[in-house]
């Protein structure tokens, strides 16, 4: 009589079943990503190990430490390519007075100097001085064919012409004016 009576038993076998085969396929499902899981992780780790980024990593590093090492070196650079570039404008803006200072001396005989050049950007003022007037009439003379000729000079002015009788010199200031 006690079988029929406690009802809780034969329901109680059958669930038991059920929870334990639940949990058997729980434990299957857990333990397969935990396989899964470490798979992962090992291969993730070996593509880490093979590729190239950590010495990329130690090559960016040096790289940058080098660049903070030679801050100043570029910086010096920097000035210096500054400053060149300063001198080739400035260069290229000057006269070109060599030729012409040449070709005023070539035209100079006996004991005549130079003795003062003023320039412009049209005109040279060129002061000479010398112990005879023949010296002077003859730098005079040749700076006159150099303007019949239109070499260098399209005008030459006679500006002032003085005498020092203390030293026995004879000053002329000449006004050139260029092509």
């Amino acid at each position: 009589m006690n079988e029929g009576i406690n009802l809780l038993e034969p329901n109680k076998k059958s669930s038991s079943v059920v929870i334990l085969k639940h949990l058997q396929t729980t434990r299957i499902i857990v333990v397969s990503l935990l396989f899964l899981v470490s798979a992962f992780s090992v291969i993730l780790f070996i593509l880490v190990a093979i590729s190239p980024l950590p010495t990329l990593k130690n090559q960016e590093q040096s790289l940058e430490l080098n660049l903070l090492q030679s801050k100043n070196d570029i910086a010096k650079l920097a000035l210096i390519n500054d400053r060149t570039d300063g001198i080739s404008h400035f260069l290229a803006k000057r006269q070109m007075l060599d030729q012409t200072l040449g070709v005023i001396e070539s035209k100079l005989s006996g004991n005549s100097v130079v003795s003062a050049i003023q320039t412009n950007s049209s005109s040279i003022v060129v002061t000479v001085d010398s112990n005879s007037l023949q010296d002077l009439d003859n730098f005079i003379n040749g700076l006159i064919v150099l303007v019949q000729q239109k070499k260098d000079f399209s005008q030459v002015t006679l500006v002032d012409l003085a005498n020092n009788q203390s030293t026995n010199e004879y000053e002329i200031t000449v006004k050139l004016n260029a092509l």
